[in-house]
């Protein structure tokens, strides 16, 4: 009897969640039984393989005989700067045009978040952007002065990411960074170069800047909330700004807290922001603007409302820059419109509550990057994509921070009281449990969002729903002692990551390295192995890799397909080298022959 309602609970269960996945357009990926000896042998396996279900790609070839770049990028911020660094990594030409007469020097955005991090990693930009950060492990919270709390990134539990906090780095720097690694590709910014008017046809974009003509296969607007590109395009941008005003300053902070922890300070109607930079040199703090919009400010009134906010004694000194500002929300409802794309603040604009505004636009850039690579490249289309994964995220990170700015700044009167009342009880609830640590972590760091099942991100055969599953993000993880996999993951390019957890013989080594190199794109071989060490395979001494990405059985293997932007594009739970060339097809064409083909090996 027990045995029957379990599967009477079981099957309604299932029928549940197939009923939700069309419901929310979002199938759930099939699952088949391992296959085991004798009649189990043929367990959920295909008798034979099904005719893909995605449409030929379209053909976008170009018409005309001349272009002076294939991509034009209108901006010069980060997320212009990361669009750019990319197309070049995929030979492709690009043109970066921006109205400044040069790069920012203040400090704007400050967080960049660990899934930003990675991004840096894949393109060699990593050390160069930590070098110039500070590292914060987590949240303290503030209220009425005292402090009730915090979030401790020390106790994410997040081991699928080497970055396990946030590293305060102003945009400034960032940009910095991108600018060097642009110069050293032969690619330089043209500055004092404003976009005026821009055209469409079939098979071009034509602008015109400072007078001056450019033709451009596609154009990338990523020239911020005013964009010129979003107008030119026709593109609304929805949305309103919020009741509150600002000040904001970076300058030295003399105070008796450390300078090393990022903090909210929560004071009736107002609200202070304290975030470490440079250590006690420098300091980013922000507060309620309650005076007069109109009336000019300096440090002396930002220090006044700081006091009120904070409760704490403070003097500001030596400012770098300072500012009165106040918090839009505006998204558009397309990210594309013809050969024109938006990237950045041209697409979405939000309260910079859990710093996530540079962040998404510079995955805006990678998402974005090797679609129009592979459109121009290969004559491949996948670029409708781009907008139906990337529309979804900037709705759910207006959202995101939408939320976090009511509760922490957005409350008045008797809300803001009865938060400054019970804050301090609930914020040391959640600062005693090990969850909201987890999930905060994983929701700020961005390394848990993902994209659903489409023509580019699909499930083949699958005995196990763990590791990641197409679309979602790809883990890092121990290989063994001087290898993890994202030091295979490098040069933002397509993977084929092969994965036995199963002893692999020589002529099996052989046979699965040979068929990965005429795949022609760089794989890896994975492997734990009967005998000693191979140079064609990443001898697997620790099980970390195998559990990362859902290899649950000592046989187990396992074939993914990464984009690169870090998200799994095809995922196979067998070596059916195969099955991905069939997918490969549809992302890349390549008519090198296997001798010219080469697998990345250590």
């Amino acid at each position: 009897m027990g045995l029957l309602i379990f599967a009477v609970v079981a099957l309604l269960f299932l029928l549940t969640r197939r009923m939700w996945g069309r419901l929310t357009g979002n199938p759930l990926p099939q699952v088949t039984a391992r296959p085991g000896r004798g009649f189990l042998a043929n367990l959920g396996k295909s008798r034979a393989r099904p005719k893909p279900s995605v449409a030929p790609p379209k053909n976008t070839g170009p018409r005309l005989a001349h272009y002076d770049c294939d991509v034009l990028v209108v901006g010069a911020g980060p997320s212009g700067l990361m669009t750019a660094a990319l197309l070049v990594r995929q030979g492709v030409k690009v043109h970066v045009i921006d109205a400044g007469a040069g790069p920012a020097t203040e400090s704007r955005a400050f967080a960049v978040q660990a899934r930003t991090i990675e991004l840096f990693r894949s393109i060699g930009l990593a050390d160069e952007l930590l070098g110039r950060g500070v590292v914060t492990t987590g949240i303290r919270f503030h209220v009425r002065g005292r402090e009730a709390g915090g979030l401790d990134f020390d106790r994410a539990s997040a081991a699928t990411t080497p970055y396990q906090f946030i590293l305060m780095a102003p945009q400034s720097e960032v940009e910095e960074v991108l600018l060097k690694d642009l110069a050293r590709h032969g690619v330089t910014v043209r500055r004092d170069t404003r976009l005026t008017q821009l055209r469409q046809t079939e098979d071009a974009v034509t602008a015109i800047a400072n007078e001056r003509t450019l033709t451009a296969r596609y154009v990338v607007g990523a020239d911020g909330a005013h964009s010129t590109v979003r107008q030119q395009l026709g593109l609304s941008f929805d949305g309103d700004k919020y009741g509150q005003r600002y000040l904001l300053a970076d300058c030295k902070v003399d105070w008796p807290l450390d300078h090393a922890h990022f903090r909210v300070f929560m004071n009736r109607d107002r609200i202070g922001l304290f975030l470490p930079l440079h250590g006690a040199e420098t300091s980013r703090v922000m507060v309620t603007d309650a005076g007069d919009p109109q009336a000019e400010f300096d440090l002396e009134n930002l220090q006044a409302e700081l006091r009120k906010a904070m409760n704490v004694p403070l003097t500001l000194s030596a400012p770098i820059w300072t500012s009165r500002y106040q918090v839009h929300l505006r998204g558009v409802d397309d990210y594309r419109r013809g050969r024109g794309f938006l990237v950045g603040d041209a697409a979405h604009i939000h309260s910079p509550a859990g710093g996530q505004g540079m962040n998404t636009g510079l995955h805006d850039a990678a998402n974005l990057a090797w679609k129009l690579a592979t459109a121009i490249n290969d004559d491949i289309d996948v670029l409708d994509t781009y907008s139906a994964e990337r529309h979804p995220a900037g709705v759910r990170l207006l959202k995101f921070t939408d939320r976090l700015y009511k509760v922490a700044a957005g409350l008045r009167g008797w809300q803001a009281w009865l938060r400054d009342t019970a804050g301090p009880f609930l914020i040391g609830r959640m600062s005693a449990a090990p969850i909201p640590h987890r999930k905060s972590f994983h929701r700020l760091s961005q390394i848990s969002l993902g994209y659903r099942p489409s023509e580019i991100n699909v499930n083949g055969l699958l005995y196990s729903l763990r590791g990641p599953l197409a679309g979602q993000r790809v883990p890092d993880a121990r290989i063994n002692a001087a290898e993890q996999v994202f030091d295979l993951l490098q040069g933002y390019q397509l993977h084929v990551l092969a994965l036995s957890r199963k002893h692999l013989t020589a002529d099996e080594i052989t046979a699965h390295s040979t068929a990965l190199a005429e795949l022609g794109v760089a794989g890896h071989l994975v492997a734990r192995v009967e005998a000693r060490g191979d140079d064609r395979v990443h001898r697997a001494d620790s099980a970390q890799v195998f559990e990362h990405y859902g290899l649950t059985e000592p046989d187990s293997q396992a074939l993914y397909v990464i984009r690169p932007d870090g998200h799994v594009a095809w995922r196979c739970d067998e070596l059916d080298v195969e099955a991905c060339r069939e997918f490969l097809g549809r992302l890349h064409r390549s008519h090198a022959s296997a001798g010219e083909m080469s697998m990345c090996t250590r």
